[in-house]
C-alpha cells in the first residue's frame, strides 16, 4: 500500500512524524522512498537528516529503528537551533547526530549511536564544540564518565580555548570540576583567548565551594588580558566579601592589600551596587594598617586631575583621617574613584564604569554641570582608547538635557552641545558602531531638536539667549553633520524624514515628532528637502501620512518654501497628496494650493512619464533622473 498524504508536503511529513514520534508512518515512507534516509532536510532555521531530527526530539524508538532497519550515514551534519543560557535561541552549525544527543542531555540515545552506530564521539561542531562538552554543559557526569571510557578527549576546548573546566566552573558544577581536576587530571590554570582561567570563571559565577577547591589544588591568580583584573580582584571589585576572603591564604601581600582597597571602593556608592560607607572606611583602614606592617607604601604615578579638583590619593591612614572629616560621602567616593584608577588603570572598562556611574550619582543629585563634566571624562578615556562607547551613555545626555531644559527650566551649556556633536558625529563614522548606527543617528535627530527648541520655540521656558558666537559654533555644527547626509542603514530615512515622521520608540519626554522647529532648522542648515528614503518618499511622503495633526500644516509650508516637490511620485507612483487620508480635508486643501505653483519645468517632466515619451537617450543624466521621480 502507498503511503498518502495529499495534505503536506514531503518534507513537512518527515518532519512531524519524527517530531510527534510516528514510528510507523516514517518506516512506511522510508521503505517506499530509502534514498530519503540521509536527505537533509530544511524546518525553519533547522536542517537535519531524519536521524538528526530524532535525536533532538529526543525519541529513542525512533533512533532504534532507524539503526536497525535502515543504514543512515552516522556521521551526516546539520544545523539545530537551541536555548542558550539567557533563554536566546543559539544557531549550533555542524552537528553530528551523537553531538544533539547530548546536547539534548539523552543518554539513552548517546549510547545507542555509540554502541551500535559507531558514532565518532570526538567529532568537533562549527564551534569546536564535542559532546563530552555538552554532557559537561548538563551536568551529567553519568554520562562523562561513558564517554572519557568511550573514548572522548577530555583536553580538546572549544574556539577561543574555552576549556570544559571553564564551563563547568562558570555554570557552579562541582562534581565535574571535581572529577575534571583530580580525574582527568585537567589544566587548572589553562587560559582562555582572554587569558581568563577556570578560577576567574568560578569567581564571576559566585560559587565560593568551585573557588576554593580550585585555588586548594593549585590555581593561580593569574590577572586576565581582557579586564586587567585578576579573579581576587574581580571578586573585590563586586563586593564578594566570601569569596574575596577565599583567596586570603593563596595570594601576595601586595594582592592582599590591593584587594581589600577594591573591597572597600564597592562599598563606596560610586557604582550602582551598594553602598555601606562603615564598609569602606573599615577595609580602608585594614588596608593602611597592612601596608604599615608589611613595609608597603602606596605608589601613585598619577597626575592630578582638574576633574577631581586636583586631589589625591590618600598615602597614609593619617590623610584617610583627615579626610573623614570633611563630607564623608562625597569624599570616599572620590577617593574610591583615586584608587580604581591606580589598580585598573585609564584603560580599562571597569574604571570608565565607576566614572560614568558618579556622574549618574550626580545628575540624581540634580548637579548637572558636575555631570557633564564626567560623562565627557569618560568618552574621552574611551575614545583615547578605542573602547566602544555604550549607546545607552549617549541616550542618556539626551534624557539629562530634556530633564534639564524642558522640566527644571535650566539652561544647558551650549559647549556641552557642541562636544556631543562631535562626539555623535565621531561615532556616525565610525566602523566600530555599525551596528548600533540607526539607534545613534536617531540620538543625534534628539540633540538637533533640543537645539531648535532653544533656538525657535514660542515658549520662553524653552527658548535660550546665544551669544552670536554661539549662533555661529552651532550652526557651523549643524552643517557639518548635515554634508554627510546621513540616512538610516535600514530604510534609508534622512535626518528630515525622521523629524516629519511620527517617530514613537526611545522618544524622551518632552520631545514630539513632527516637529517644525527641526524641519526648519535642519532647512536653515541646507538639509535636502527633496532627499529620498529607500522606497523613494520624500520627507512630505513622509510628513503627510502621520496620525498627529500636530504642526503638520507648518511643517508643510516649511517644506514648500524650501523647494520640495510636491508632485515627486514614490517608487508605486504616488506624490505627497495621494497618500493624504481623505478625512485630512485641512492637510488636502494645503496641498492642492500649494500645487497652484509648480513650476513648468516639472509639469514638462510629469508630461513626458504620463505620454510615455523616450527620453533615455536624449536627455542627461541628471535630467532623465528628475524625470524619473515625476
Amino acid at each position: 500500500m502507498s503511503f498518502q498524504s495529499s495534505a503536506i508536503n514531503d518534507e513537512e511529513l518527515v518532519h512531524y512524524a519524527v517530531r510527534y514520534g510516528h514510528i510507523i508512518s516514517l518506516e512506511v515512507y522510508l521503505n517506499q522512498n530509502p534514498k530519503c534516509i540521509n536527505k537533509l532536510y530544511t524546518y525553519g532555521q533547522s536542517k537535519w537528516t531524519p536521524l538528526l531530527a530524532a535525536c533532538f526530539y529526543k525519541h529513542e524508538h525512533i533512533v532504534r529503528m532507524l539503526l536497525t532497519r535502515f543504514k543512515p550515514e552516522i556521521e551526516a551534519l546539520g544545523t539545530i537551533t537551541l536555548h542558550s543560557i539567557d533563554n536566546r535561541l543559539d544557531l549550533a552549525e555542524e552537528v553530528s547526530s551523537l553531538w544533539t544527543a547530548t546536547a539534548v542531555n539523552h543518554f539513552g540515545i548517546v549510547k545507542l549511536l555509540i554502541e551500535h552506530g559507531n558514532a565518532n564521539i570526538n567529532h568537533l561542531i562549527k564551534t569546536h564544540s564535542t559532546a563530552l562538552r555538552a554532557a559537561c554543559y548538563h551536568n551529567n557526569l553519568e554520562m562523562v564518565k561513558y564517554l572519557i571510557e568511550h573514548g572522548a578527549d577530555p583536553h580538546q576546548s572549544k574556539k577561543g580555548n574555552y576549556t570544559n573546566l571553564m564551563l563547568s566552573a562558570g555554570r557552579r558544577y562541582p562534581i565535574i570540576v571535581n572529577y575534571l581536576v583530580n580525574e582527568l587530571k585537567c589544566n587548572i590554570n589553562e587560559r582562555d583567548e582572554n587569558g581568563q582561567t577556570a578560577l576567574y570563571y568560578a569567581v564571576r559565577s559566585g560559587s565560593l565551594e568551585i573557588t576554593k577547591f580550585l585555588l586548594e589544588n593549585g590555581a593561580i591568580n593569574i590577572r586576565d588580558d581582557k579586564r586587567k583584573v585578576t579573579p581576587l580582584m574581580r571578586a573585590a571589585l563586586f563586593g564578594e566579601i566570601n569569596l574575596v576572603e577565599a583567596f586570603k591564604d593563596y595570594s601576595t601581600d601586595i594582592e592582599w592589600i590591593e584587594a581589600k582597597e577594591l573591597l572597600a571602593t564597592s562599598f563606596s556608592g560610586c557604582i550602582s551596587r551598594i553602598e555601606n560607607l562603615s564598609r569602606t572606611i573599615e577595609y580602608l583602614n585594614e588596608a593602611f594598617e597592612l601596608r604599615l606592617t608589611k613595609n608597603l607604601p602606596k605608589q601613585i604615578i598619577t597626575e592630578p586631575l582638574e576633574l577631581f579638583h586636583y586631589r589625591h590619593e590618600c598615602e597614609t591612614i593619617e590623610e584617610l583621617n583627615q579626610l573623614l572629616s570633611s563630607n564623608t560621602r562625597d569624599s570616599l567616593r572620590i577617593e574610591a574613584i583615586l584608587i580604581h584608577q591606580r589598580l585598573l588603570g585609564n584603560d580599562q572598562s571597569d574604571y570608565h564604569d565607576v566614572i560614568y556611574h558618579y556622574g549618574v550619582n550626580l545628575a540624581y543629585n540634580r548637579q548637572y554641570h558636575e555631570c557633564f563634566r564626567w560623562w565627557f571624562y569618560e568618552i574621552d578615556l574611551k575614545q583615547k582608547y578605542n573602547s566602544i562607547i555604550q549607546t545607552d551613555h549617549l541616550n542618556h545626555f539626551i534624557s539629562l538635557f530634556v530633564q534639564m531644559k524642558f522640566n527644571d527650566h535650566i539652561d544647558i551649556p551650549i559647549e556641552d552641545l557642541l562636544q556631543l556633536f562631535k562626539i555623535m558625529n565621531y561615532v556616525l563614522i565610525s566602523n566600530h558602531y555599525r551596528e548600533s548606527f540607526d539607534v545613534n543617528l536617531i540620538t543625534l535627530l534628539h540633540l538637533i531638536t533640543i537645539i531648535s527648541r532653544i533656538i525657535y520655540s514660542e515658549n520662553l521656558d524653552e527658548k535660550q539667549e546665544l551669544s552670536i558666537d554661539y549662533y555661529r559654533d552651532l550652526y557651523k555644527s549643524m552643517r557639518s553633520i548635515i554634508r554627510h547626509q546621513y540616512k538610516t542603514k535600514t530604510t534609508g530615512l534622512s535626518f528630515l524624514h525622521l523629524c516629519t515622521s511620527s517617530l514613537t520608540e526611545n522618544i524622551p519626554f518632552s520631545i514630539d515628532y513632527p516637529c517644525w522647529m527641526t524641519t526648519r532648522l535642519l532647512i536653515d542648515c541646507n538639509a535636502d528637502v527633496n532627499a529620498l528614503d529607500l522606497n523613494g518618499n520624500t520627507p512630505l511622503h513622509t510628513l503627510v501620512q502621520n496620525i498627529s495633526s500636530s504642526n503638520v500644516l507648518k511643517t508643510i509650508d516649511l517644506l514648500c518654501n524650501a523647494g520640495v516637490h510636491l508632485d515627486y511620485v514614490n517608487k508605486d507612483g504616488q506624490t505627497p497628496l495621494q497618500l493624504v487620508p481623505s478625512f485630512r480635508i485641512k492637510i488636502i486643501e494645503r496641498l492642492k494650493k500649494k500645487m497652484d505653483v509648480i513650476c513648468l519645468k516639472c509639469c514638462c517632466a510629469r508630461l513626458i512619464r504620463q505620454q510615455q515619451f523616450s527620453y533615455q537617450n536624449i536627455l542627461s543624466t541628471s535630467l532623465i533622473d528628475f524625470v524619473r521621480k515625476h
